[in-house]
């Protein structure tokens, strides 16, 4: 009985999964329970296990392919693992004398009359398409330039190679250049990479840029959020007590303070569910990464039980896993409020994009000369309102100045 293996849903928002390997392959043994791929799903890699047992009859979906949650991605056909016994264990027949099997006269040799392929063999299309750029297919096929049969794609990929150094076919399939057009364009010569970007900057032709899963999960994730009810909030924090280094950063500073503050704010640390909230019991703080063009958002958990010490090694432990791309799916979910922080670029104040699931995101900018920083606050209006938001940052803004509490996290690190 044959079983379907379908893209799983690892998370609610998840839409769409990448396999990146198939850990076995066709005609392996799965046991139940056993990883048998790894899937890119919502930023993260996470391990797919059978459901069943059985032989890996056949793989749908190749490795760097992705397909919608739901769709089968193998078929696995059901039954128990056949062991080989032992020849000791087979009965024995009982052994009688061989007999001579009868002669067999040979039969006469027959002459095999061996056929040539004709000159110049190939597709249709491929003969019209030769005879239009003036290629002599025969002699072609001779020196092993084109094999015989030829097809239509022998055809274009010899006029590739022959007009094009390896470099300027890279930028050929990068902009999608009709290859045509440029023979028209320079012909009787080879064309190199230098001259090929001359003629992509004279037409003003745009680059072909393919989207990343990780980056189609995050304007999926973004388009949802949208229509989401939000507000923001604009305040301008003293944070000059705050003693920050290169090692202790305002950001860790700032995942630290605000944790502790969501736990006098249920709302913060909640999900909305259309007929209730999930309000978690620990502070799940969110933080902004970006690794080259990929944004991440991974969660450092339980904040308020955390020191300052703890909270930098683990942030420090997430970027380098981003960077390697061996974010999990744990390391991204489970956050009710980000940190985004533009303000170490320079940047004087922004608004950011609330996350989809998310109550609260925090846009941090520049701290100028006296401390002051400008943050910017953007809530789902269907869990914390206006009086509680206000409230929120009220306690906040007393917070970064509280020289108890600040002494207090700050005597944690010696």
């Amino acid at each position: 009985m044959d079983y379907e293996i379908t893209m799983p849903q690892f998370s609610d928002t998840m839409e769409r999964g990448k396999v990146i390997r198939w850990l076995k392959k066709e005609g392996d043994y799965v046991e139940k329970g056993e990883v048998i791929a790894e899937i890119e799903a919502e930023k993260a890699v996470m391990e797919l296990q059978s459901f069943k047992k059985g032989v890996l009859k056949k793989i749908l979906v190749q490795e760097g392919q992705e397909v919608e949650v739901g769709k089968p991605i193998a078929i696995l056909e059901l039954g128990e693992k056949l062991e080989k016994k032992p020849l000791e264990s087979l009965p024995k027949k009982e052994e009688k004398p061989a007999e001579k099997p009868p002669e067999i006269p040979k039969p006469a040799e027959i002459p095999v009359e061996r056929f040539e392929l004709p000159s110049g063999f190939a597709s249709p299309y491929a003969k019209v398409l030769a005879k239009e750029k003036g290629l002599n297919l025969e002699e072609l096929q001779k020196a092993g330039f084109i094999p015989s049969p030829a097809h239509a794609k022998d055809i274009e990929r010899f006029i590739e190679e022959r007009y094009f150094t390896p470099k300027a076919l890279e930028l050929l399939k990068e902009y999608e250049l009709n290859v045509e057009e440029l023979l028209r364009e320079y012909p009787d010569r080879k064309i190199d990479e230098d001259l090929l970007t001359a003629y992509v900057e004279k037409k003003g032709i745009p680059r072909r840029i393919p989207i990343s899963s990780v980056q189609k999960s995050l304007i999926s994730n973004l388009s949802k959020s949208f229509v989401i009810p939000h507000y923001h909030i604009y305040e301008v924090f003293d944070l000059s007590l705050i003693p920050w280094d290169k090692e202790i950063t305002l950001t860790h500073w700032l995942i630290k303070i605000v944790g502790d503050a969501m736990q006098y704010f249920d709302r913060l640390r909640a999900v909305y569910k259309e007929d209730y909230y999930l309000v978690y019991p620990d502070s799940n703080v969110g933080l902004a990464i970006a690794v080259g063009d990929e944004l991440y958002a991974p969660v450092v958990k339980s904040v308020n039980k955390k020191s300052l010490k703890e909270i930098s090694q683990e942030v420090l432990q997430l970027r380098k896993k981003a960077e390697e791309g061996r974010l999990t799916l744990e390391d991204l979910q489970g956050a009710t409020l980000t940190i985004s922080n533009l303000g170490m670029f320079g940047i004087r104040a922004f608004d950011a994009v609330l996350p989809y699931g998310q109550v609260c995101i925090m846009a941090v900018g520049m701290q100028e000369q006296d401390g002051k920083t400008h943050i910017t606050f953007t809530f789902d209006h269907r869990v914390v309102n206006g009086f509680h938001a206000a409230l929120f940052v009220k306690h906040l803004k007393e917070k970064v100045l509280d020289k108890n509490y600040i002494k207090f996290l700050r005597k944690e690190l010696s």
